[in-house]
């Protein structure tokens, strides 16, 4: 109903010169007046010959066929004048080749038009150029002030009715249009959704790993060149003095391990996500809150007033006309004065109820009063004072009790009118009545249509301005805690092992000073190398670059299975039963990853004499075992029970999150012979 609704409105805004209401008042009061000027008995009835009737037939259609083709909304403004000019000028030619009753709603139409292409500082001015044109048609018509203050008098209701109506109707449609193209900006935004959450996506990482670095990376980094700095001290104190020598290694290791405590506080605050907020929020996705919704059609100030006013006006306008075809006599006016009086306390009842059938109630007795006053007097302008009836019902019944009630007051009216007044309504008073009625109600309906569609698109505006909103809100907060996690996994997998390593190296350069000064010192100068790159690791972690390639994996395993050689005295023994060069960087970066654990675990924790890394590709399945034959004797960070990781074990909680990101999993225990194996299971793929 929505898009077909939509489809409708693009439709009409392409082809149809005007709102749908305008557009139908104007081609209804077109179609309406050479049927006005034909009466009971043709055309000649009115005035003038059968040839100047259709030759006022014909400027009508003519003047339809231009409401309907020609694009005025889409003109420049001085072209719009023109066009209404010359509309003003076809009038005016029909009015003095044939006076139909209804030609002065043809000028109304044209004001209309006025109102809704100019702002108020034109369409004001033009308006009352069209009133002194009809006025000046209406006096060459005539030739008497009394006939032309009479018909100012009989339109003054209807044109009044109708142009606010007119107005009403605009300012919803207006509105209506700004709704329905906030909605389609929202749809297309929420259509684009998905690209516009993964460039936040992208954005929000970035934020977040750059906030991390700044944070975490520096501590890291100075605890690691505290480090370096002491090995560089132990270096240089080799040669010169043996005693200070072992002091400074020592320092070094106690260095060494500090760098190793600060970095478990920070990938357990990245892992707990404590100390830390999410960011704020980014303007990535820019969202529309709805516009409040309106109570009713009209706001609450100038209902009130309008309120008031109008049945004023029509007291006025139809005393006056009273007075100009009746003498002021008792008889007259007082029951006159009657009718008023029961007109407007049927009016404050109406205005005062709130129940549907109470409101009817006090619509019905409005009516019967109007028609008294119109039978009384014998005069049509008082018959249209029932405009003022159609605007309250307009506005405040619902479309089914408007339907009901416009059903039964025709018929009410006309019973009455044939009971009390012997002669009946001839077709040009019906028709006035017609055109009256449909220049005032059509609008007032239309807008409350509009008020409606303005309604639900600006619910659908907010309800697709939330959903934005509340998936920006889930991606930010999953792009920071992806952000956080792979940082944690990364500084714990690369740079938790490195250390472990040269923690090791430098314990095993402390045991060796007083046996080999020398060896002792090559050690140090490993340890060097390998702190060195573990600075380049924390770099790569923090600017998240893969570090290494398929076809790189086969030597990088080689260096970490060298690296490990030397600082400990297990053997490593690397196997691989297929090619590993055609592996995508993140199943290379897994499988490393995974080696890399096993063997430091084993290096921290065991005393293996031997660590086995079995690397075995099939069809489907890649499997990496890394098996040590001595049993861990320190669980803290590796131990594995049957349901999962031991609490503060972050290391292989990380391996897991990269195994069941890539669909494979992750298993850790100890072997029954005696010994420890973890092994990872991926799938393959990209084949053999």
């Amino acid at each position: 109903m929505v898009r077909t609704s939509q489809q409708f409105q693009t439709f009409s805004d392409r082809h149809i010169p005007y709102p749908f209401a305008l557009q139908g008042i104007v081609g209804f009061a077109l179609l309406m007046t050479p049927l006005s000027g034909i009466g009971l008995r043709g055309p000649v009835s009115v005035g003038g010959t059968p040839e100047r009737y259709w030759a006022m037939c014909a400027i009508m259609g003519v003047q339809l066929i231009m409401t309907v083709v020609v694009p005025v909304q889409r003109m420049r403004l001085w072209l719009q004048i023109l066009y209404l000019l010359l509309q003003c000028a076809l009038t005016a030619v029909s009015q003095s080749l044939f006076p139909a009753p209804l030609i002065d709603y043809v000028y109304l139409a044209i004001v209309l038009q006025a109102l809704t292409l100019f702002r108020p500082w034109l369409w004001i001015p033009f308006a009352v150029g069209v009133w002194v044109l009809w006025s000046g048609g209406v006096i060459m018509a005539t030739a008497s002030v009394l006939a032309w203050i009479q018909s100012n008098l009989a339109l003054a209701f209807p044109a009044t009715c109708a142009i606010i109506a007119a107005i009403i109707y605009v300012r919803q449609y207006r509105r209506g249009e700004q709704a329905q193209q906030m909605l389609q900006q929202m749809q297309q935004r929420y259509d684009s959704l998905s690209t516009a959450l993964r460039e936040m996506q992208q954005c929000v990482a970035l934020e977040e790993r750059r906030r991390l670095s700044q944070m975490l990376t520096g501590e890291v980094q100075a605890a690691l060149a505290r480090t370096e700095q002491n090995i560089v001290a132990a270096i240089s104190q080799a040669q010169n003095n043996l005693s200070r020598f072992q002091t400074t290694v020592a320092q070094t290791r106690a260095s060494a391990g500090a760098a190793v405590d600060r970095l478990r506080v920070a990938i357990t605050l990245l892992r707990r996500g404590e100390d830390d907020q999410v960011p704020p929020h980014s303007p990535m996705i820019t969202t529309m809150a709805a516009m409040p919704f309106d109570e009713l059609v009209i706001s609450s100030q100038p209902y009130q007033i309008l309120s008031w006013v109008l049945p004023v006006v029509f007291v006025a306008l139809s005393l006056l006309v009273m007075l100009l075809q009746h003498r002021p006599t008792p008889d007259v006016i007082l029951p006159l004065f009657a009718l008023y009086a029961l007109l407007l306390l049927a009016y404050i009842y109406t205005l005062r109820a709130h129940n549907a059938l109470l409101l009817q109630i006090g619509l019905m007795g409005q009516t019967l009063a109007l028609v008294a006053l119109a039978i009384i007097t014998q005069a049509m302008p008082i018959l249209l004072g029932l405009l003022l009836v159609l605007w309250q019902i307009a506005l405040r019944l619902p479309l089914s009790q408007i339907v009901i009630f416009l059903a039964g007051m025709p018929a009410a009216i006309g019973l009455l009118l044939a009971r009390m007044r012997p002669q009946t309504m001839d077709a040009e008073s019906l028709l006035i009545c017609a055109v009256s009625a449909a220049t005032v109600l059509g609008p007032l309906l239309l807008a409350r249509r509009q008020l409606d569609q303005r309604r639900q698109a600006e619910l659908r505006v907010a309800l697709l301005s939330g959903e934005i909103e509340q998936q920006t809100s889930e991606v930010r907060t999953l792009a920071v805690a992806t952000e956080r996690t792979r940082l944690a996994r990364e500084f714990h997998d690369d740079l938790g092992s490195r250390l472990v390593l040269i923690n090791l190296q430098l314990q095993l350069a402390e045991d060796l000073v007083a046996e080999s000064p020398e060896q002792a010192l090559d050690q140090l100068q490993i340890s060097r190398e390998q702190l060195r790159a573990a600075w380049r690791s924390v770099l790569s972690v923090a600017d998240a670059e893969l570090p290494l390639e398929g076809h790189a994996l086969a030597a990088a395993l080689g260096d970490l299975t060298a690296q490990c050689q030397q600082s400990t005295s297990a053997a490593v023994d690397l196997r691989a039963n297929e090619c590993l060069d055609d592996l995508t960087p993140t199943v290379a970066c897994t499988i490393y990853r995974v080696v890399q654990e096993g063997v430091a675990n084993a290096c921290k924790h065991a005393h293996p004499g031997t660590i086995t890394v079995q690397i075995d590709r099939s069809a489907s399945h890649i499997t990496v075992m890394v098996l040590n034959d001595h049993l861990l004797t320190d669980t803290s960070d590796a131990h594995i029970t049957r349901g999962g990781a031991s609490p503060g074990s972050y290391g292989l909680v990380g391996l897991r999150e990269r195994a069941e990101a890539l669909g494979g999993r992750i298993e850790a225990d100890p072997v029954p012979e005696g010994g420890f194996r973890l092994i990872l299971h991926l799938p393959n793929e990209g084949g053999l």
